[in-house]
């Protein structure tokens, strides 16, 4: 099998988790809850040359996410042996609610 030139898809999802945190807020007269969440999800792309990986790395797009959403990108050897790369991008995003 032949090394990817360049990146297809939405790549593989490696990990999906999400941490909500739940505070009471007070201003004095009123109290409220406000409702953290923070998502993390990992997606990658495997079997890539070194040229390939480090080209969607330098470029580190930011389209397509939702708004408050952050995207890092991160090239690293994959197999020594075979000379594959792959890239790795993280996802991350926070939102708040009140109730």
């Amino acid at each position: 099998m032949a090394l990817a030139e360049s990146i297809v898809g939405d790549g593989i999802l490696v990990s999906y988790s999400a941490d909500i945190n739940r505070y009471a807020v007070s201003t004095g007269f009123t109290e409220y809850w406000a409702i953290e969440t923070t998502v993390e999800e990992v997606r990658e792309w495997v079997a890539l040359t070194e040229a390939a990986a480090q080209a969607a790395a330098e470029a580190a797009s930011q389209s397509g996410l939702d708004p408050g959403q952050t995207a890092s990108y991160v090239a690293s050897e994959d197999n020594r042996v075979i000379g594959s790369y792959k890239l790795v991008k993280t996802i991350t995003g926070k939102t708040m609610a009140y109730e």
